[in-house]
């Protein structure tokens, strides 16, 4: 370059002489420097704030992208018990084990009809990928968050893409999920993926033992995913032992005001890693003018997806699958209305996942009994658990939220709320597996309470681990080293070991007995036991707190995706992301918004929820993933080879018929294809600000 400037300074002089021909090499000096200028811009940058924490090549073979070695014959055939040779200390390979150790049920269809490939797998070839994958953190102020990039052998250099994964529900980077399903169809479509934890991570803190995890998983004491400054800790652990901090819950940042800022991050990040992985130099050879661009996430991961392409502002991200996405669209001016089949047209109030799954959970454990005796010819999982629904029943009368106090008056109004009958049989199970934790974790976040605030006197605490005569009670670790917790982990409250028993969960510190899980716990009456109603009313009040209210309004979406093709895909029967809150307002709205410029396709699918269409619900319901990843092969279609997108439609999946645990492997005829052209009674339409939508 030095050499390159001497001739142009010489150039320029000898131009100078000559009065007549000054102008022309005054500009060709500007041109030239305009040259080298945007020559030195073409440089591959090191992304700000990112720091690369390893970098490991996998053969395919002992280990590899997706499976850490285990592979899909495997995983798909039995259940694997996760060995740790040494479980104080296991090793980085064990620990990626742990966390990608899932039965795939290959009965709900993945492995044939999405997911990977059954029928390509032999001896020698068992599912698993080749590649280099990337570990680092992006740290913006106080806030820390997990990426990482895979890399495939065959990446395609000359049709190159990248698939951002956001991170599913409040999981970490390697939420089996997302690498076995989401990752794997870019590395399948020879893409390179990078995943997101949206600042969320497995950012478990043990307090009594001051230790948590590092972004590879290893039990640290310090450079964690998250460490809280707790005041006085030993006063604290005194008289709370055995508690634990959770980021999201406590770190008081309300990560999800970002979510969308992370995932461009991410992408950035991504951008880098290829270019420096293949450029013969120092220069930029992919970007957003040459490498396709696609976002792919599900759950809290789909509202993350979302929100990356409201921020788009430069049209780097091509195309976006949001599945089941947890979103709160909002405008102060402009109202949304959904029809659905011959209802007549409704108002949608604007609500958060804080605010709707605090109402299910202050009313489902009363409204249980109302549940069976209007289903009296259906199996509902986990009902004959709910042996206190009076109890509660009588607590919400007497604090004036029942007027009545019966099951009957509880039912009806998670009904009016937007719970339909069609998802009442998936309520005790959904408020048994998740209980208050949901809607704490949310609210916690958005009010950025502090640990030691012990908001509505709850904390999160190890219980019990054996199923004999579990009454959630807090005990210490035993059973499974906190090490072990990093596999366990989904980012949810409780940390469930198996169906009966639970690992880490939150727990009533007021309880009359003891300490324990709001499911075995008693407000007043020590003889009797209410699912801890004072915590669930205190929550339910809690959404009135100028601190939740103001972190609320942080994570609005404004629902405008400029012009990206989008595809929300939403399960009709969701009762965790209720859609009206959620799909069909954030689709209302965009309507309005972008209105002829939008290019967001809604697929709304029958017989579908949060849930994966597996016992006990395989009779009931099909598994939304497939429907994510056809999405994907249209948007790929469409942007690699102009096949023409279809219109929003509603699927009418089917479920499998048979007896629980007993029914048929899922066929084309139970995950009905998004069509290209669907039957004119099956569009769903926008009209006037409206969402239409046909049974």
């Amino acid at each position: 370059m030095r050499i390159k400037n001497i001739k142009i300074k010489a150039l320029v002089s000898l131009m100078c002489f000559t009065s007549a021909i000054l102008p022309f090499a005054v500009q060709a000096k500007s041109d030239l420097r305009l040259s080298i200028s945007r020559e030195e811009m073409n440089l591959i940058q090191y992304p700000a704030g990112i720091t690369i924490e390893s970098s490991t090549y996998y053969d395919g073979d002992s280990d590899d992208l997706v499976t850490a070695g285990l592979g899909f014959t495997p995983l798909s055939t039995i259940v694997i018990k996760p060995t740790v040779a040494h479980p104080a200390q296991p090793t980085l390979q064990e620990l990626r084990q742990l966390k990608l150790n899932r039965f795939i049920d290959i009965k709900t269809g993945e492995g044939s009809l999405f997911g990977f490939q059954r029928k390509n797998l032999t001896q020698l070839f068992d599912g698993k990928i080749a590649g280099t994958e990337i570990l680092a953190t992006y740290k913006n102020n106080e806030e820390s968050v997990g990426l990482l990039v895979q890399i495939p052998l065959d990446f395609d250099k000359n049709k190159p893409c990248i698939v951002a994964v956001p991170s599913t529900n409040s999981d970490g980077l390697f939420n089996a999920y997302d690498i076995q399903i989401r990752g794997l169809w870019g590395l399948r479509h020879n893409c390179a993926v990078v995943y997101n934890d949206k600042g969320l991570g497995n950012g478990i803190y043990d307090i009594t033992h001051q230790r948590g995890f590092a972004i590879n998983g290893k039990v640290q004491t310090n450079n964690l995913l998250f460490k809280p400054n707790i005041e006085n800790r030993k006063h604290y652990v005194k008289t709370y032992p055995n508690r634990y901090a959770i980021k999201q819950l406590h770190s008081k940042q309300n990560s999800e005001e970002r979510w969308g800022e992370f995932v461009l991050k991410s992408i950035e990040f991504a951008f880098y890693q290829i270019n420096s992985h293949y450029s013969p130099t120092k220069k930029v050879i992919f970007d957003k003018d040459n490498t396709l661009v696609l976002v792919y996430g599900a759950t809290d991961g789909g509202g993350a997806a979302l929100k990356a392409g409201e921020l788009d502002k430069n049209n780097t991200i091509k195309g976006i699958v949001a599945v089941n996405p947890q979103i709160s669209p909002y405008s102060e001016t402009i109202p949304v209305n959904v029809k659905v089949g011959e209802k007549p047209s409704a108002r949608i109030e604007y609500l958060s996942i804080a605010e709707y799954s605090t109402y299910a959970s202050l009313y489902i454990p009363c409204a249980v009994p109302a549940i069976i005796s209007e289903n009296k010819d259906m199996n509902i999982p986990f009902a004959d658990n709910y042996t206190y629904a009076k109890n509660r029943c009588n607590a919400l009368k007497k604090a004036q939220l029942l007027i009545y106090g019966t099951p009957k008056e509880a039912l009806e109004k998670l009904r009016q709320y937007g719970w339909t009958p069609e998802m009442e049989r998936q309520l005790p199970y959904y408020y048994y597996k998740e209980t208050i934790g949901l809607p704490y974790q949310y609210i916690s976040a958005y009010g950025h309470f502090d640990v030691t605030e012990r908001m509505c006197d709850y904390s999160v605490a190890s219980t019990q681990k054996n199923p004999l005569l579990y009454t959630g009670k807090v005990e210490p670790l035993s059973e499974t080293d906190f090490q072990q917790l990093w596999g366990w982990a989904d980012g949810h409250l409780p940390i469930w070991l198996g169906n009966e028993s639970t690992l880490l969960a939150l727990v009533n510190n007021e309880d009359i007995h003891s300490p324990r899980r709001d499911f075995y716990s008693s407000s007043d009456n020590k003889n009797e036991i209410d699912y801890n109603s004072k915590g669930a009313i205190c929550l339910y009040e809690k959404l009135k707190d100028p601190r939740v209210v103001f972190g609320m309004k942080q994570v609005v979406a404004s629902a405008n995706l400029n012009g990206i093709k989008t595809f929300i895909i939403h399960g009709r029967n969701n009762v965790k992301q209720l859609p009206d809150y959620t799909s069909r307002a954030y689709v209302a709205l965009n309507s309005q918004v972008e209105g002829i410029n939008s290019q967001l396709r809604y697929i709304e699918v029958e017989n579908s929820s949060y849930l994966e269409g597996k016992p006990p619900f395989d009779n009931s319901l099909v598994s939304i993933d497939y429907y994510g990843e056809d999405a994907m092969e249209w948007l790929w279609a469409n942007l690699t080879n102009k096949a023409t997108l279809p219109d929003s439609q509603v699927i009418h999946a089917m479920p499998r018929i048979g007896k629980i645990a007993f029914t048929p492997d899922a066929t084309a005829q139970n995950l009905v294809p998004i069509l290209q052209t669907p039957n004119s009674n099956d569009i769903i339409k926008k009209e006037n600000g409206e969402l239409i939508i046909p049974n």
